[in-house]
């Protein structure tokens, strides 16, 4: 087994280092200067964008040339992230606002017509059905179009594994936001999100195994610790994501 801490990092550094960067991009596309510096913050604690910077690192590519691809990122995860919460903040509202109209604005820049975009999410659900009472109206309302984009954004990591790293990247994301939706007990049926994530735990497992079988185990090590620590820990109004 590969010793995590030589294999995966936690990428606070290296976001950091392209924070005035970051910050100039969100403010010339509207977002404050207060916004941002939460954005950034937010950023560094991303289990979904520290995992994709690894990701680069390990096809031997350069993190700088995607800088683009982080903000994207940040913006399609922010809104998941913020999604969870039902007592919104004014602040938050109009972050969300934002967020949404610059996303209107991107989504041509992130296409990619070479891979195949499957809506996991569908599959997932029509897997644990017959076990769960998730009903159509439920699965229609989830969250496809942003685990696909987020799914795309992976997909330009690899030249030879496409649809490989779309479906890590869908996945990744699918299954960050079914697990911390178990810290909102109250508002979700916890043997459906329990169900849900087992499925996704398998599909996610088995897909990092197809990206980067030599640093498997320390995705997979890296992956869950990031996710039980910020479990453990979250309290959404303080960012803590």
């Amino acid at each position: 087994m590969f010793k995590v801490s030589k294999s995966i990092k936690g990428q606070k550094h290296f976001i950091k280092s392209r924070k005035n960067e970051i910050n100039s991009w969100l403010m010339e596309h509207g977002i404050s200067k207060k916004e941002a510096k939460r954005l950034v913050i937010f950023a560094q604690e991303n289990i979904i964008l520290k995992l994709f910077l690894n990701l680069i690192a390990f096809e031997g590519k350069n993190r700088k040339n995607y800088t683009n691809e982080i903000i994207h990122i940040v913006l399609y995860s922010r809104l998941l992230y913020t999604n969870l919460d039902s007592a919104e903040t004014k602040e938050i509202k109009i972050e969300k606002i934002k967020i949404t109209k610059i996303i209107e604005t991107l989504l041509p820049a992130i296409e990619n017509n070479d891979i195949l975009k499957i809506n996991y999410e569908k599959e997932a659900f029509n897997e644990i059905k017959s076990f769960s009472s998730f009903s159509d109206e439920i699965i229609n309302k989830r969250k496809h179009f942003y685990y696909a984009k987020i799914g795309i954004i992976f997909s330009k990591i690899s030249d030879n594994k496409i649809d490989s790293f779309y479906k890590y990247g869908y996945l990744l994301s699918m299954y960050v936001i079914t697990y911390f939706e178990s810290d909102f007990e109250a508002n979700i049926n916890t043997y459906n999100n329990f169900l849900l994530k087992l499925k996704l735990n398998d599909w996610l497992s088995e897909t990092t195994k197809q990206i980067s079988p030599f640093y498997f185990n320390s995705i997979i090590s890296k992956t869950n610790k990031w996710l039980t620590t910020k479990s453990k820990m979250f309290k959404f109004k303080e960012g803590a994501w």
